[in-house]
């Protein structure tokens, strides 16, 4: 798990969960702890979650999708 508190400047946090993490992290209660030691009364809890696909190929496809579009 890693955890970008943002809240300061964007007004958001950042938690990055891999697929294990996902599994057993309550997000929910990660998200009132989170929210109770903001720097920020408006501030949002954004998590971002590891997928269950390979990087590489998919990657590799928006890569070459986006040099045939120019």
């Amino acid at each position: 798990m890693e955890i970008n508190d943002k809240s300061r400047n964007h007004g958001f946090i950042e938690v990055w969960l891999n697929r294990e993490e996902q599994q057993v992290c309550d997000r929910a209660e990660l998200t009132k702890q989170l929210l109770a030691n903001a720097g920020r009364k408006k501030c949002k809890v954004v998590f971002l979650l590891s997928g269950s696909e390979e990087l590489f190929p998919n990657t590799e496809g928006l890569l070459l999708a986006n040099l045939r579009a120019r």
